[in-house]
């Protein structure tokens, strides 16, 4: 029964504990001007369905890496190969809808679990989206934006898991190896990419068949680990750069980048 989601629902996110969620409010009711949504701009997609791209962008703000949901159909499976997927949502999980959002190409519709507390009982999931009408009665469907929702279960495909941030004892802890980033491009072996070659396997899965060497296969699986961290089209190529380098050294604590080198 919906008689008193209002009463009910968002009376507090708890934002000092889920940081996307306090990032994500601050957006609540934006509206694009002029039809170009600023968070389809950010990624690199003008003028295309936003409300991935909206999300990629709020867990970015929040410090948070996830794989891109700009292509929602894209992040799913970057969520399932890690076994991040759920029927059992919490407050600050990514939410997949069955429903498409009317764009030609878009397959389907992704926003962020608000609040949980009427899931058991009536299956329902409070939301924020983006890309999206208010819902409310008597608005106009056509204006679309960031909005609070009250989503039925038989929407909704599934939830995904994100991973906590570091605790401080994670980020200061010191890895052994130092890499010139220089030194880690596609066609070259040296023992730099072995570092980086073992990072990637912890994170995307990698079998390494030539040690040292960034390999096509070493390609792949950098491309994938830039698509882990927000970053689509020509962002993950699967060429390395300094930032995406350092990132996956800090997950993974297999080595640290030589400040020297620039």
């Amino acid at each position: 029964m919906l008689t008193n989601w209002k009463k009910f629902f968002f009376r507090t996110t708890q934002p000092d504990e889920l940081k996307q969620l306090e990032t994500a409010t601050a957006w609540l009711g934006y509206v694009p001007q002029g039809g170009r949504a600023d968070f389809a701009e950010r990624v690199g997609y003008p003028g295309a369905a936003w409300a991935g791209a909206f999300i990629d962008c709020v867990f970015h703000d929040a410090g948070l890496v996830i794989p891109s949901v700009t292509y929602p159909a894209s992040g799913l499976a970057e969520f399932i190969k890690d076994r991040r997927v759920t029927q059992d949502p919490q407050p600050g999980d990514i939410v997949f809808f069955s429903f498409a959002t009317g764009d030609p190409f878009s397959s389907m519709h992704v926003g962020l679990v608000a609040d949980v507390r009427e899931w058991e009982t009536a299956g329902l999931v409070g939301t924020i989206e983006g890309d999206i009408s208010s819902g409310l009665a008597k608005s106009d469907p056509s204006l679309r934006g960031v909005f609070r929702r009250v989503r039925d279960g038989h929407e909704i495909l599934c939830f995904a898991r994100v991973q906590p941030a570091p605790t401080k004892k994670e980020e200061t802890a010191q890895p052994a190896h130092t890499i010139d980033p220089r030194r880690v491009q596609p066609g070259r072996r040296n023992k730099d990419i072995g570092h980086v070659q073992l990072a990637l396997k912890e994170v995307t899965g990698l079998r390494i068949q030539v040690p040292d060497l960034f390999d096509r296969s070493t390609q792949h699986a950098y491309a994938r680990w830039q698509r882990m961290t927000g970053r689509v089209g020509a962002d993950a190529s699967g060429i390395p750069d300094r930032a995406s380098l350092q990132l996956l050294g800090e997950r993974t604590r297999k080595y640290k980048l030589d400040a020297t080198s620039s």
